[in-house]
């Protein structure tokens, strides 16, 4: 199919791809997505998660490629077009930084998750156990991260009701950019880095034009990304805040959602 005439669908997971409450994949978004690329058209994960956390079961699914973290990464029919890592010193810096404000914390890198046990909290430790049970690598940092050779993409504070929020945001200032994630939970990525950055990319790499590209998500850091496209799509629940910024809302995710957006379309 030419470039002119092929369209790029760009996915989130978590709310999207599968339900946010049974954790299950639909067998008809299944269907949908290859369904879509047997018509020529890409199929893009666009998700704040790195490689290490994308459980097998979504990839299986098929996609052409994927901008993972944030679009820290973005690979295509398996090779990396782009890699952006926190530099080692950087990220001994912000692991010190979280030491002092106590805050509960994982990192993202493209090929582990790590979080600091001197930080501990509830829902970091459950955080952690999910990590571990869809099969990534985690690892706890060592009392002195600066004798190892550690680098992340990006990091996952889950703040507390007494935690200094006004002091991690003071840090992250200029150097990362905030996105809440529910009342008390804040996604950080390196300002330059976003998921609407992911797909300007991948427009100009692959020649795509504006008008065929659409997006799918559900969640407030799926923003980035749903402005960035003329064809807006939000999940039948989702955050109210990305409905002023899509085209068209779609049904659940477990009443047949992404089938139905992309019927909507004739992309299916």
């Amino acid at each position: 199919m030419n470039s002119k005439n092929r369209k790029i669908v760009f996915f989130d997971i978590d709310g999207t791809i599968v339900d946010g409450a049974t954790h299950t994949i639909p067998e008809s978004t299944v269907e949908a997505i290859r369904r879509l690329r047997a018509n020529g058209h890409l199929a893009f994960l666009n998700t704040g998660r790195t490689m290490a956390s994308i459980e097998k079961r979504i990839l299986d699914i098929g996609f052409d490629g994927y901008v993972c973290g944030c679009g820290t990464h973005i690979y295509y029919e398996g090779e990396t077009l782009y890699s952006r890592s926190i530099p080692h010193e950087k990220c001994v810096e912000i692991i010190y930084e979280l030491r002092k404000l106590g805050i509960p914390t994982f990192f993202e890198a493209q090929d582990a998750v790590y979080y600091d046990s001197r930080c501990m909290s509830p829902a970091l430790g459950q955080s952690v156990s999910n990590f571990q049970d869809v099969g990534s690598r985690v690892s706890d940092f060592p009392e002195k991260p600066e004798e190892t050779d550690v680098s992340f993409d990006k990091f996952f504070c889950m703040l507390r009701e007494n935690d200094d929020a006004e002091g991690l945001r003071a840090y992250a200032e200029g150097d990362f950019t905030a996105t809440p994630q529910g009342p008390r939970y804040l996604e950080m990525v390196p300002v330059g880095s976003d998921k609407a950055e992911g797909i300007r990319f991948l427009q100009k790499t692959l020649g795509i034009p504006d008008e065929n590209c659409y997006a799918i998500g559900d969640s407030e850091n799926d923003l980035a990304m749903l402005k960035a496209v003329p064809h807006a799509i939000a999940m039948g629940v989702c955050a109210p805040a990305i409905l002023p910024y899509c085209s068209y809302q779609t049904g659940k995710v477990t009443e047949d959602g992404i089938c139905q957006a992309l019927e909507h379309y004739g992309l299916i």
